[in-house]
């Protein structure tokens, strides 16, 4: 699914001086991957943003998953920068080794 803001959607933020959250040159360059048709047994990446919470977050989501669904492996990753998107390298390396990838940014 790739989302598309529609022009009278965009009339409406822009009246309402409100930026659109969609980035169209993200938009254009990344797809989601196909949809896995389980999780058992997979490898499971989850990527954290360095703050307290997303870390306690993910440990429990991550236990939880691995009980569930017999993860082969996980790969635990923060990213930099909180605030930036993850680096190109811990993208790939997700990308490369993990079946699925789980986000959190708690605060």
């Amino acid at each position: 699914m790739v989302v598309q803001t529609s022009t009278d959607l965009m009339e409406k933020l822009s009246r309402l001086d409100i930026l659109s959250p969609v980035d169209p040159e993200t938009v254009a360059r990344w797809r989601p991957a196909p949809r896995l048709s389980s999780l058992h047994g997979k490898t499971g990446g989850f990527l954290g943003n360095r703050k307290a919470n997303a870390e306690v977050l993910l440990a429990s989501i991550q236990e939880l998953m691995d009980r569930q669904f017999e993860l082969q492996d996980s790969l635990v990753i923060d990213k930099f920068i909180y605030s930036m998107p993850a680096a190109e390298d811990v993208i790939n390396t997700l990308a490369d080794r993990c079946d699925f990838v789980v986000t959190a940014i708690a605060d």
